[in-house]
Parts: structure tokens; sequence; C-alpha cells
């Protein structure tokens, strides 16, 4: 039988089985019915051990301590000593030593600082929000804005699910042949065969006769009183003739390109040719990305793509093809260990592990609505050329925090010098502390906006 492990690994091909060969769980049998003999438990299968790894067991990630945090745990130790200093010093005065230290105590703005980081990145989230791009909290942005290392998967990620681009080489097919061969195709499972009936025209479809599918080979039926194949070369052919069209040596380009040839009434008329649709965005995004980050690709599939892949790939040991969950899980293990902020991007569940181990997992999503689990973000397909301007948003993000970390502190210095100076009264010292939170909430909406609209995004 064929097994479609793409759920599990992400190999978009079906995998050939023999009597006797190891299926593991988590695959989907296209084509005929097939006998299995269950020898290993659920709490044994391969999802499972996948799934218990210490990844996922983990409550959260190891979160970076944010800019806020490191300031506001000495914030308010120097406060409260500052205003004991100005009290003693103007102690023989006790009227102004009382008002100097309360208004120390009040005028002193904690307000500012705590607001920065959460109105900064909060902003820049409802801003990305606009654009499909869904991060789960500020401390995501933040993080965004540290990657050096971008991992890529490949299928569904790279390439749009579900499409390939068919060209057929041969005879022309007249309107009667291309109904036969859609009619031949519909009734079977395979996956080859579905993408070519939904690239052949035709809604009304006769009446198939005598189909068969054959594991391995290919799919026949009567139509109209006509035998059409569909399949392997040799099999079509019946293994006799020495036809003409296309390439009966198997010298097709082996890059990236699958032929599944035609014959009608014994006559091989020519094949098919399926090659994988990749974003029309991906070569421009790759260039772009790797001017500024170091970047990879962990792939399920096999590397019969690597010729296409390599020529934007182009720095030694970026591309890794057959890796399984574990794999890229592994990898990205081994990414971070050596210090490397990583920002993986992926879809399905074959992806959880290695999205859950990284520093940011991005889920890339055709369906806003559908699962994407273990992730931190989730991105809508359509937005993905986007990619490098959300990052640095990020990054401008982050500067912005730090801009109104320098506005809270001004306020702070200016406000405690009179303060400790005894020239500010506790009641001045009250309106001016909200002002402070006023001002900084102001700044960091304002210019996030200003950006955002420079970018055209709002």
């Amino acid at each position: 039988g064929n097994i479609d492990y793409s759920f599990v690994t992400g190999e978009s091909d079906p995998v050939k089985k023999e009597i006797g060969d190891e299926i593991f769980a988590g695959g989907r049998q296209v084509g005929g019915a097939i006998e299995l003999d269950v020898v290993r438990e659920v709490s044994q299968s391969y999802l499972t051990r996948l799934w218990n790894n210490d990844t996922f067991t983990q409550h959260s990630k190891n979160s970076m301590v944010t800019l806020a945090n490191q300031v506001s745990k000495y914030f308010t130790a120097v406060v409260i000593f500052l205003a004991f200093v100005a009290g003693l010093y103007w102690l023989p005065d006790q009227h102004l030593a009382l008002k100097a230290f309360t208004a120390v105590l009040i005028v002193a703005c904690p307000c500012a600082l705590a607001l920065s980081t959460p109105f900064a990145l909060g902003s820049a989230l409802r801003i990305f929000g606009r654009r499909k791009f869904f991060l789960r909290n500020t401390e995501i942005a933040e993080t965004l804005a540290k990657i050096d290392t971008i991992v890529f998967d490949k299928t569904g990620t790279l390439t749009r699910p579900g499409q390939a681009r068919i060209r057929f080489t041969g005879e022309q097919l007249d309107a009667h042949q291309q109904v036969w061969i859609k009619s031949v195709a519909r009734h079977s499972n395979h996956p080859l065969s579905h993408r070519i009936y939904q690239r052949l025209p035709g809604s009304y479809l006769p009446e198939l006769a005598n189909f068969s599918e054959l594991s391995g080979e290919g799919v026949m039926g009567e139509v109209d009183g006509h035998l059409v194949k569909l399949g392997r070369y040799e099999w079509v052919a019946d293994r006799l003739t020495e036809s003409g069209v296309g390439d009966p040596e198997g010298t097709l380009d082996p890059a990236y390109q699958t032929a599944v040839y035609v014959a009608i009434d014994g006559e091989v008329l020519g094949y098919f040719t399926l090659t994988n649709d990749y974003r029309p965005e991906m070569d421009g995004l790759i260039k772009e990305l790797s001017e500024q980050y170091d970047l990879a690709l962990l792939s399920g599939d096999n590397d019969r793509e690597r010729p296409r892949l390599a020529k934007i790939f182009t720095k030694p040991g970026q591309l890794l093809f057959n890796q399984s969950p574990v794999n890229k899980l592994d990898y990205i293990k081994s990414m971070r260990e050596q210090g490397r902020r990583v920002l993986m991007i992926g879809d399905g569940l074959n992806d959880a592990g290695a999205l859950a181990a990284s520093d940011v997992g991005i889920a890339l999503t055709e369906d806003l609505t559908s699962f994407s689990p273990a992730c931190d973000a989730i991105l809508d397909a359509k937005h993905l050329k986007e990619l490098p301007i959300f990052l640095a948003f990020a990054g401008f993000s982050r500067r912005l925090v730090i801009a109104s970390f320098g506005l809270s502190f001004l306020y702070n210095a200016v406000g405690l010098s009179f303060a400790v100076a005894g020239m500010l009264s506790p009641l001045v010292s009250a309106i001016l502390m909200p002002l402070s939170s006023i001002s900084v909430v102001v700044f960091t909406t304002t210019v996030t906006r200003f950006r955002a609209m420079q970018l055209r995004w709002v």
C-alpha cells in the first residue's frame, strides 16, 4: 500500500509499503484496502513519544527578563533611600523635612516605567493583529526583536499546501481524451490522481467501467469503450512499447518533478509532470532575510528539490532533508545551546516540537481558525512576505520601549531633584505623578501609530 505520512513527517509524497513492513500510527492509507496487525500500544506510538518530550512538559519557556523587570526591582529601593536622605537633610526644619520626604515618595513614578513596556509592545501587537499576525503576548514581541536565526519548514510553509503546477508533455489531448482521463483519475485515491483530476476541464464525466488500481503502478478503467491507464511508464506501456514520448528511461529531472504517464488503448500519449508550487514571494523573502539573519530549512521530504532550493539558500549546511519531527526538535535545541536566538516557522502537528523548542515559534496557516499547537504566534500565509517588516517593527518597538524608559527617567530625575530640594509640595507632586504616566502612554501609542501609518498598515 501507499501511506501518506504528511501529518507526521511533513513528507508530501506517499511512502510505499510492502508485506511485513512496519507502519507508524498517524499515516493515512491511499489506494486499496490493507490489513494491519497492531504490534504496539498507543502509549508507545511515534507521536506519543514525540509529544512526551520534555519540551512539551515544560509549563512555559524560560521567559526572558524584560527591561522593565530589570529596572523596577531597583527603583523602589532607590526612591525610599532618596526620601530618607532628603528628610534627614532638611531635618532641622521639620516642616520642610516632612514636605521633602513626602514629595519624593509621591512624585517618583514607577507607573511610567511599568507602563512603558506593555503600552509600546501592546500597541505593536495590535498593529500586527491588523496584518493577520497574532502574537501570544508582549514578551514574544520583545523576544522577536532579538532573533538572529530563522528556520523554515518546507512543505506547507514555503510551498502552498494541496497545490502543484501540472504540465502535460506529449501529443495534444482533445476534449474527449481529457474527459476520459479525468474520469479515471476521479476514482483514484492517490494524491497525484486528485491533482490531475482538479487540473483537467470538464464537468460531465461519462460512466467508468472495470476500474482497478494497482499499488505502486497506476490506475486503469474503461470509458466510452476506451481503455485509459495512468501511472508509471513501464506499466502504462505494458513494458513493451518503446514510445518516443517523454522519458521512458527515467531521465526526467529528479530535482522536483513527478511524472504520471497516460496511455489510451495501448498508446502512450505523454505524461503529466507535477512540480511543488512554491509561494511566489519565496525567493525575494529568503534573499531579503539572508542579509540580516542566518537561515536554515528543515524538511521531512527527500532531497530531490535540493537543486531548486540551493539557488536561494546559498550557504553550506542550510538545507536539511529527511528530517523527522524529533530531528527538527533536536536541531532547534542544538542551535539554542550554541547561544542562537531561533525563530521557527512551520505548519501542522509535525512541526509542534520544533515550534515549542524555539525562542519564537510561528505557525503558518491558510485558515486562521485551524488548530496550531505549541506556537507563540500565528501568521496568515497571505502575509508571509511581510515577515521582514514584522521583524523590523518588533525591533522598532523594542527601541521605543527604551526611549519611553528614557522619558520616564527624565521625568523622575527632574521631579526628584525639585522634590529633594524641597521645592515641590505634596499637592503639586500628586498632580505631576499621573501626568508622567499619561505622557508615556501618549508617546508610545502615538509613535507606534505613526510608524504603522508610514508602513500603510493603518
